[in-house]
């Protein structure tokens, strides 16, 4: 039985991304008209992500109880002294 690789080897497919073919040697592909939108909201999506997520109030139940935990034994050592 033959190897696929022999059987296809005829078959050259010729898909280019977007449907677009390389450019020729020593030329720069051109941008589409939406490309330097989509990467600019990219990058700056990203960056508020980024320093909104790290900058947000912690507001979690353990956080909470943590804090009440801490003011009780302050209030606990203050306590005896004071008597």
């Amino acid at each position: 039985m033959p190897s696929r690789r022999r059987r296809c080897k005829w078959f050259r497919l010729r898909v280019y991304l977007f449907n677009r073919p390389p450019p020729a040697p020593g030329e720069s592909r051109k941008w589409d008209y939406w490309e330097r939108p989509c990467y600019v909201t990219s990058f700056l999506t990203i960056v508020i992500l980024g320093v909104g997520l790290n900058a947000k109030a912690e507001l979690t139940l353990e956080t909470w109880a943590h804090q009440k935990a801490l003011e009780r034994l302050q209030q606990q050592q203050i306590a005896p002294d004071s008597e």
